[in-house]
């Protein structure tokens, strides 16, 4: 009776694992996909911060937004696959299929991650670039108002007097 007992007990634990198994393959397939739109995402940000696309930039911040939303909901869908059975979900975690999503993921991240530092050293530079030739503006102005001319009417010097 007891090893009737135990072969049943082992058949529901391998049921469940299996269930929950195919919940976590289903939930790294959503989230292979979710991150393959945030690798596009990044991209087009960098299209829209390298051709000057400014009045772009602010709809492409709220999507990245909605990124940050989504990915905090990820981390909560799999905390609570997780804190629902440790064990269960420890087992299911070895699974082949499972391993090679979490690591599929992994690299779109590195990829993403990778891509967003470019972004992040191209915007600085952009910046850094502006702030100069606001500088360079203001000077001009300051040197036009200094000679007696209006400063709406002030030109950039160039070296030619």
């Amino acid at each position: 009776m007891d090893n009737a007992l135990y072969q049943y007990r082992c058949k529901m634990e391998y049921k469940e694992v299996v269930d929950l198994e195919n919940r976590l393959i289903s939930f790294l397939k959503e989230e292979y996909s979710f991150y393959q739109s945030l690798y596009i995402l990044i991209d087009k940000q960098m299209d829209i911060l390298k051709y000057d696309r400014d009045q772009k930039i602010l709809s492409v911040y709220d999507d990245i937004q909605n990124v940050k939303k989504r990915i905090a909901e990820s981390e909560q869908k799999i905390a609570n696959l997780r804190n629902s059975n440790r064990k269960l979900f420890n087992l299911a975690a070895t699974s082949p299929e499972v391993r090679k999503l979490v690591n599929s993921i992994s690299t779109l991240i590195k990829k993403n991650l990778s891509m967003i530092k470019d972004n992040e050293e191209f915007a600085n530079d952009r910046y850094i670039r502006i702030k100069e030739e606001l500088e360079t503006l203001k000077n001009s102005q300051d040197l036009a108002a200094y000679r007696g001319k209006r400063p709406e009417k002030a030109h950039i010097l160039d070296g030619k007097g």
